[in-house]
């Protein structure tokens, strides 16, 4: 899954020139899929604007990049949010308002007034009636109240689906990473999740760490693991580990991404690491697969994606198609040919005939029979 990171007050970018501060979300509650972005434009340009997800290359060094220009942003909707208020529903209908319900402060005491109670709300207009909006503080509920604010938001970039949400909690703040799955609904600029206090406090936190620390602790801590991780290499952005290379087997693979989730600052990790293991079972699956070497008993071996093949086979052609086939697969950097050509006695008998058939395919083709 490739993954951004949707810091919302952060710098946007269009075309590398900046253009205005990532304001909000725009998210649909029943997917949990962000569908736009609010761009606000500042207070010379203060007409922000409603750009689809889609619109984003990409998020680095902290900013959000769109692959469009600032005049092309122009041309998206506006964005606004229109308040307005009205009397409290049954006013007027019922006796549940007193005359303690028309009192407010004109002066040194309170004064009566026919001013009804009156509810004031919020409308926010140039996106879909059923989608909701999420903005930097936003606040984050459970069954007992609330637990803290939203601080940014980590989202699936083909999808467009929210991966995880990073809470900002405490008066000495921490920020735990809520995988979307624990996030029950987005309702009125409020997000709610099933998570106990406790299990708040259980999550993994996103770390305010730079990305040469992160990288620091965690080439020490592969380092001190027992297994040789030298065909490994790491990347960092947006929190988002990316792991790719060469181990083992699978064992290692896991043991890997463990140690690297255990390093503060790491938020995911996308193990995309290949194994000797594998690489072999790729190899020798494909070489069943073809006809010119189904019938041929291959011995298959994978160090460090060098390829050994062992064995004895019925031809030349069979040895060649068996190099081949062994060199096309994912992960394999070269391959040691080590088949012997022995010919059983069927292979012989049938010999003229595919002497035969070379010299009739060499006068179709125009070419010299091998």
């Amino acid at each position: 899954m490739r993954k951004f990171d949707l810091d919302i007050g952060t710098r946007v970018l269009c075309e590398g020139e900046p253009c205005g501060e990532l304001g909000k979300l725009i998210v649909d509650p029943d997917t949990q899929r962000v569908t736009h972005l609010i761009v606000e434009r500042g207070f010379l340009r203060n007409i922000d604007r409603v750009v689809p997800v889609s619109a984003v290359g990409q998020t680095k060094d902290q900013d959000v990049h769109l692959s469009i220009g600032i005049d092309e942003l122009e041309e998206y909707p506006e964005y606004r949010e229109t308040e307005f208020s009205q009397p409290t529903p049954g006013w007027g209908q019922s006796e549940q308002y007193g005359a303690e319900h028309m009192r407010f402060w004109a002066g040194p005491s309170p004064q009566e007034s026919s001013v009804a109670p009156r509810v004031r709300h919020q409308v926010p207009e140039g996106i879909p009636s059923d989608l909701e909006v999420i903005e930097r503080g936003a606040p984050v509920y459970n069954a007992a109240g609330e637990v803290g604010k939203v601080d940014h938001v980590l989202v699936d970039k083909e999808s467009g689906e929210i991966a995880q949400l990073v809470v900002r909690r405490g008066i000495i703040p921490y920020y735990p990473v809520v995988p979307i799955e624990e996030v029950d609904n987005v309702i009125g600029g409020c997000v709610a999740i099933r998570l106990t206090d406790q299990e708040l406090k259980e999550l993994p936190r996103r770390a305010i760490r730079a990305d040469t620390d992160i990288l620091a602790e965690l080439e020490d801590c592969l380092r001190a693991l027992s297994f040789d991780l030298s065909g490994v290499k790491t990347t960092l952005k947006d929190g988002v580990l990316k792991l790719t290379g060469l181990v083992s087997d699978a064992a290692v693979k896991r043991h890997t991404e463990a140690t690297a989730r255990s390093v503060a600052g790491v938020i995911d990790v996308e193990n995309m690491l290949d194994t000797d293991a594998a690489i072999t079972a790729r190899v020798t699956a494909a070489l069943l697969d073809d006809a010119r070497t189904s019938t041929s008993v291959i011995e298959t071996i994978s160090q460090r994606g060098i390829v050994t093949l062992e064995g004895q086979v019925d031809s030349l052609e069979i040895r060649e198609a068996a190099e081949e086939i062994a060199t096309g697969q994912t992960g394999v950097i070269s391959v040691v040919n080590g088949l012997e050509v022995q010919p059983d006695a069927d292979t012989e008998a049938l010999m003229p005939w595919r002497a035969v058939m070379a010299y009739a395919q060499s006068k179709v083709s125009g070419t010299s029979p091998k």
